[in-house]
């Protein structure tokens, strides 16, 4: 009885592991199709993600803004290019300036980001898309236009023209503008000590610009 007993118990843990094992196995294939996918998945991401570069000027808030809310509507992703860390990049685009002539070595910046966007404008056509580097342009220059309008109305306030009139010198004006909808922007204006700019940022105004009605909100922070 005990002998019976154990072959039993024995035939019932190793009906036990097997389906263990089955379940490790459908398990591992699962988590493999999963890894694929996931790969594919990233592949395709950085694939379909497109760099489009621009000369990022400190200061220039207008480009830097119209260029932001034109890359909204683009499959493409905004990189901002600086004088300081231009030269660092290292890619394909890189190598291409990489010669022994010494001129080429000394190609300006604007001409190095043209060279990269190129391509990217290239691999829009493929994409489907007609003339895209003249349709980015002319989405850039209504949404620069935009935004200039949206400045002038802010500045046009008599909020901040009190404020910019009483302003101490040495308080250095930076602003901040988002596009909130069409026609629609948020301006949040600041002020930094020039001769100490840590720590001496200061929050002073939050404006709602709409363009289209001219209306503007103006508050004091």
């Amino acid at each position: 009885m005990f002998i019976a007993y154990g072959k039993r118990g024995a035939e019932v843990v190793e009906t036990f592991l097997s389906s263990i094992i089955f379940i490790m196995i459908r398990l591992s294939v699962i988590f493999c199709f999963l890894l694929l996918h996931l790969s594919l998945f990233s592949q395709k991401e950085e694939k379909d993600s497109l760099e489009l570069w621009t000369m990022f000027t400190i200061g220039n808030l207008v480009n830097t803004t119209a260029h932001e809310c034109t890359a909204e509507k683009w499959p493409i992703k905004l990189v901002h290019k600086t004088g300081d860390t231009f030269w660092e990049t290292e890619d394909e685009d890189a190598a291409f300036w990489e010669t022994e002539d010494e001129d080429a070595a000394f190609k300006s910046e604007i001409d190095f980001i043209e060279a990269h966007n190129d391509s990217v404008w290239v691999e829009l056509e493929n994409r489907g898309f007609k003339s895209p580097k003249q349709e980015y342009e002319d989405d850039f220059q209504k949404e620069r236009a935009d935004v200039v309008a949206a400045l002038k109305l802010f500045s046009e306030s008599p909020l901040f023209k009190t404020y910019n009139e009483d302003r101490l010198r040495n308080r250095f004006p930076n602003a901040n503008i988002k596009k909130v909808e069409e026609g629609i922007y948020k301006i949040e204006m600041g002020s930094f000590d020039a001769e100490n700019p840590v720590n001496t940022h200061k929050k002073e105004f939050l404006g709602i610009i709409d363009i289209k009605t001219k209306e503007t909100t103006v508050q004091k922070l």
